[in-house]
This record gives structure tokens, sequence and C-alpha cells, in this order.
């Protein structure tokens, strides 16, 4: 677990602040913090306002009880550096609050001091949060509806049999027909897509496992290539690759791994990684968990080994712009927090320093629901960590607390300055 000192030092200042028991050095520690930046007054002055002890904890619980809130408050308990002496019980709930928008990051809040007492219009929203859902449409066209399906199997080609598991799982049998380049009819292709408010889990016929997000699809040959296994990902998926080796040849080489999304490609031998090229963002970004990766721009008609790539270690995201003319898009690499990007196959929404816009294309694609803005956007970034089982309502109340309004028309979440 994290090791919260720091962060308990300074909520315990914060709490002897508001309980009127600061010594003289304690006054100089808390003025000491405050000066470090902006962003420490602006959570303090949110922190110490009147409302926040009864209001914000109502949003507070609304947080994961099994798991960070209940962790932080048995930590709070044994905690040297935060006498409960001088807490006491009562303030137990607050502390953890305080330190949780101090530094941990569980919940959601904003940096920025902007509060509302109006309500959030969203006491008759009924929109519940997505699950396993997706279509597989097979080489002739035949589209199966997976959260339809029974459980078994539900589909052969080309001696590929293919099942649907008890825990919501598509799985390409891996027999001699997965082999790349042996046995086998011509080649067939599959492709699964998620709708909004859907994602799926995939074992392909190599034994490389992939989850797909929402609003997502993944297209990929039943019998893979003997040089190159190729999938083509339009949205956001998680890979974990199987390092096959090319037993077919002979060469004991292992068999390279591609994900095509237009003109963005990865080349893998065998890694975690996540990709994400939707449409409705600003750039499409490769995450590399484990082992390592080559991301390049493939011209049209030129095959990606001819083009210059860069490479990447676990930690480091790569970024391709998509708001830049096409001729000049170019590939950069930069480190990255890679909990926070898969925080989605965990079924999590974790954001750091994110605007407004960025949380809603989220939101949008896992419930389900239109999202329209009116008048100026708040200026506010978001941090923070919440289940993605949550129903809709709950979300809109938490961002509520930060002064963003809503207002909802069926499946219509509608922003208003």
């Amino acid at each position: 677990m994290e090791n919260y000192q720091e962060y308990f030092r300074q909520s315990g200042l914060i709490i002897k602040y508001l309980k009127g028991q600061l010594t003289d050095p304690e006054k100089e520690q808390l003025e000491s913090w405050l000066n470090e930046n902006e962003q420490n007054r602006t959570l303090f002055t949110k922190l110490t306002e009147e409302h926040f002890i009864g209001h914000e904890l109502e949003v507070f619980s609304l947080l994961e009880k099994d798991t960070d809130w209940e962790k932080i408050l048995s930590e709070i308990k044994d905690q040297e550096k935060i006498q409960v002496s001088y807490i006491g019980y009562r303030w137990m709930r607050y502390a953890a609050a305080v330190i949780l928008m101090v530094g941990v990051g569980v919940g959601i809040y904003s940096y920025k001091h902007s509060f509302t007492n109006k309500p959030a219009e969203v006491a008759d929203v009924k929109i519940v949060p997505g699950g396993n859902k997706a279509v597989l449409v097979l080489e002739d066209g035949k589209r199966i509806t997976l959260d339809d399906a029974d459980q078994g199997e539900i589909a052969r080609q080309a001696n590929m049999i293919i099942t649907k598991t008890g825990d919501g799982q598509l799985v390409y049998d891996v027999s001699a027909s997965a082999i790349p380049g042996k046995g086998g009819k011509l080649k067939q292709y599959n492709a699964v897509t998620t709708p909004r408010g859907g994602q799926y889990r995939i074992v392909l016929p190599d034994g490389s496992k992939v989850w797909l997000n929402a609003a997502s699809s993944l297209r990929f040959p039943t019998k893979f290539d003997a040089h190159c296994r190729l999938v083509e990902l339009k949205g956001e998926a998680y890979f974990e690759i199987n390092p096959l080796k090319n037993r077919v040849a002979g060469k004991g080489k292992r068999v390279p791994f591609r994900v095509v999304s237009g003109e963005h490609v990865v080349e893998v031998l065998g890694t975690h990684f996540n990709v994400s090229s939707y449409e409705d963002e600003r750039m499409i970004t490769t995450t590399l968990l484990e082992g390592k990766v080559r991301v390049v721009r493939a011209e049209p008609g030129e095959p990606p080994r001819k083009q210059v790539g860069v490479m990447l270690k676990p930690g480091e995201q790569s970024v391709m712009s998509l708001r830049e003319p096409e001729k000049i898009r170019e590939i950069s690499v930069r480190p990255v927090d890679t909990e926070e990007t898969v925080a989605w196959k965990n079924g999590q929404f974790q954001f750091r320093d994110a605007d407004l816009p960025t949380i809603m294309r989220q939101i949008a694609r896992w419930y389900d629901v239109d999202v329209q803005f009116q008048g100026k956007l708040p200026d506010t970034k978001f941090r923070g960590k919440i289940s993605r089982d949550v129903p809709v309502a709950e979300l809109l109340k938490i961002l509520q607390t930060s002064g963003v309004n809503f207002k909802t028309e069926g499946r219509k979440i509608i922003i208003t300055s």
C-alpha cells in the first residue's frame, strides 16, 4: 500500500487548525505547506469551508467502501503521525476525506474552489453502467450477439471452435489450426464489436488475450500468418500477447504481433500494452506495461518495417496527435501513470488532472449517453478514482460538487454554465 505518512501529517495539521489546537511550530509547518504552491492553498480553502464536513462526506460515502476507503480508515487508527487522542473518533471520517483530497486521489475532486448549493438535476436518471456486451461478426457476415448467446460452443470456422465462457469471454480454441501457417483453409476474418456501454474479453487463435473497451472493434484472422500476426483496432483495447515462435519455419524466431489503427501501427513480440484510438479523442496513444514495443506511423502502401518508429519501455506512452495535418503527424514519447491508463480494464474510472470533456467522453461511452455542453465550460481539472459499476447519477452528483451543473433529458446529459 502507498506510504501516506506525508498526507497524514498534512491532514493532521488541517484538522488541528479547524479545532483551534495548532501550536506555533505546527502553524509554521502548515504555512510552509500552503506556500509550496497555489494548488495547496485552493485545496486548503476548500477543505476548511463550513459545509465541507457534512456535505462533502456525503459525497465520499459513494466511494468504494471495501477497498481504498476502508484501508485508509484503518491506516488512520494505526498511524503515529495522526494521534487519535487529538482527532477524536467523530473526526475519523473527515480525516479520511482530507487525506484522500490531499494526496491519494480516491474519489473525484477538483483543484479549483468552485462549489454550488444547487442540487444536480439527476434524481430521475435511471441509467445503469455498461457490462459484457459485444457482437461477433463472422467471415460470411453472420452476426452473433454475445451477451445473448448461451455458454459453450457458438460457432466453428476452419476447424476452429469458438466458445463463450461462463465469465463472459470469447475463446478461439487453440489447436493445430491455430499455429501460424499450419493447416486450415484460406484466411478468414472475424470481428468483435462492442457498443457504447459494452466491453468484452477475447482469447485470439494464438492464445493472446484482448480486453476490448466500450465503442470499440477488433478485426482479426481465424488463422494467423506464419511470419506476422496482424489485427485491426478501432477504439481501445488492452493486449497480453502470447510470445509465439515460428515452429513451422523451424527458425525458432518469435512471430511479431501488429496492432493497426489507421496509419498508427504497434509492433510487438510478447508484452502487455494498451492502445487507445478513439476517433473523438485528440490523439492515439500506446501505453506499455511490460516488455517492449515499437510504434510507427505507416505511410499508405508502405510496410511498417520500412518506417522509422519509437521504442517504448515499461511506464512510457507514445502519442500521435490527430489534430496535426496528416503529413506532419509525429509520434512522441512521455512517461505515464499506467494504472490510470488501464483503470477501465480493472473496472475503474481514474483521472489525473483531466478536464471535463475528457471525463464526459468516457462517461458517454460507458453509460451509452449523449453529452451536450451549453455555455462556457468550467475551468476545472479533476483527479480521482471510482468504480465503473456506480449508476451515472452518483457520478453526476460527485461532479456537481465541483461546480458542474447538469440537466438531463432521457439519455442526454446537458452540462450548463
